[in-house]
């Protein structure tokens, strides 16, 4: 299968702005069976090129002449083949597995989550039983934090989206990711794509979100609670965080007042 991605953010300041900075976390690490075939990222004024603590390739544009408008695009292809039932890496880890257990940031767990892991302590740490009993938890997931747009921010806490029963993508992984610590097993946040033409699938017209899990003898296995699946060939990853906030698709800062107001469309779909 081999799928386009086209995806513009845009940033409109009501008022000037003399200097502003965007980081880019947008180039993708394909997995085993996955092919990037074209991949660009444009945006304004100086362009440089990183790769942060998490091991994500950053790019980042800084623009220092006055300016009202900021627009980043992606332009990409990619196909993969293959059976595997979830996406492997070749990569060697940044970061040792038990630094993803950190009780922190959006995906910050409490006694609220003690119901919704009822049960799975034993089996969830067990190398012969953790893969099935994440598939459970992600299924509890899926059912407690029912797929909803407009209810929540890209500050909402996976606590607040577990109270309210409701939310997004982000939302339902970072629940899942607090859930995978308070059982001690490893988990992080995932920033991608996944194809956005398919009614069958629960993805925005932005970029997607999903969790991986460290599994003793697999490494890094993902989980899709807003779909139900383990993501396959179709998904995208491009960056990887505690939660969201290390692995957000564009963040930015500027000097000059006034409100910022940040639009996204991302359109994803299978093209042959």
């Amino acid at each position: 299968m081999r799928l386009s991605v086209h995806h513009i953010t845009r940033f409109e300041f009501d008022q000037p702005s003399g200097y502003s900075i965007h980081d880019v976390r947008l180039t993708p690490k394909p997995a085993s069976g996955q092919r990037l075939l074209s991949w660009r990222i444009d945006g304004p004024g100086k362009r440089s090129e990183w790769v942060d603590g998490h091991g994500n390739n950053v790019t980042t544009f800084s623009l220092t002449q006055e300016h009202d408008m900021v627009e980043i695009a992606v332009a990409g292809v990619y196909d993969f083949s293959g059976g595997d039932q979830w996406l492997r890496y070749g990569e060697v880890p940044t970061l040792p597995a038990p630094f993803w257990l950190r009780n922190t940031g959006l995906g910050k767990h409490d006694k609220s989550f003690d119901e919704v892991i009822e049960g799975l302590a034993s089996r969830a740490t067990d190398p012969t039983q953790s893969v099935v009993a994440l598939h459970e938890l992600m299924e509890r997931v899926g059912k407690r934090v029912a797929y909803k747009t407009g209810v929540s921010t890209v500050d909402t806490t996976a606590a607040e989206a577990l109270h309210r029963g409701a939310g997004v993508a982000q939302d339902s992984a970072h629940v899942f990711i607090g859930c995978c610590r308070r059982l001690g097993v490893p988990a992080r946040y995932v920033s991608g794509y996944l194809r956005n033409d398919d009614p069958e699938l629960h993805v925005g017209r932005t970029s997607h979100s999903w969790a991986e899990a460290w599994i003793p003898g697999l490494d890094w296995v993902g989980f899709d609670p807003t779909n139900g699946i383990s993501p396959r060939g179709d998904s995208l990853r491009v960056a990887v965080g505690l939660d969201y906030r290390d692995a957000a698709p564009v963040s930015g800062r500027r000097t000059g007042f006034g409100d910022a107001k940040m639009t996204v469309e991302a359109d994803i779909k299978v093209v042959d």
